[in-house]
């Protein structure tokens, strides 16, 4: 058992160590910024794990910024426990927010991350709609202008936002997740 135990743990981080090798430079320079901000291990299995849910929005001319514990001149929790790292991705075509919070005594990580994306009022309409129908999803607030809905069972909402011509579409969703340490 303990044998099998440690072929599954090599395994996970030499599929880790090739995802992490095959990252562009900039992009797995963000990603141990936020490892290191968040006080996490400093191995690819850390990296991966970031790069599992903001990965995506390193495409199409991307910029990022973060804030955390530490940032403001006067922060008095900067050694804490629980550290944040909150990371805002830009790019050509959506905004992404990605929040982490990693316990270190509790040896988790929780993450909430949103996903804006702006469009054609009409194409946010169809999107709603289709949302409205779909039964895995319920329907927690709805006015004229915006409705939100959430995956049954689960920490996933969407939102989506008309002011024509635009509208706006949110995707968000959290995550409690294990850290190895």
């Amino acid at each position: 058992m303990k044998k099998l135990i440690l072929a599954i743990f090599l395994m996970q981080n030499l599929f880790a160590l090739d995802l992490v090798s095959s990252i562009p430079k900039e992009q797995k320079r963000v990603l141990s910024q936020i490892v290191e901000k968040l006080k996490m291990p400093s191995n690819n299995v850390s990296r991966k794990m970031i790069y599992d849910y903001v990965g995506f929005s390193f495409e199409h001319d991307w910029s990022a910024h973060w804030t955390t514990n530490s940032t403001g001149k006067h922060s008095k929790i900067s050694s804490d426990n629980v550290q944040i790292c909150d990371v805002t991705v830009y790019n050509n075509e959506r905004v992404v927010n990605a929040t982490f919070v990693h316990f270190s005594n509790k040896k988790q990580l929780f993450i909430t991350v949103k996903e804006y994306i702006e469009t054609k009022s009409s194409h946010v309409l169809k999107r709603y709609k289709d949302k409205k129908s779909d039964s895995k999803y319920s329907i927690v607030s709805e006015t004229d202008n915006y409705a939100y809905f959430q995956q049954k069972g689960y920490m996933t909402y969407e939102t989506y936002h008309i002011k024509a011509p635009v509208g706006m579409i949110v995707y968000e969703s959290s995550y409690v997740l294990d850290v190895a340490e």
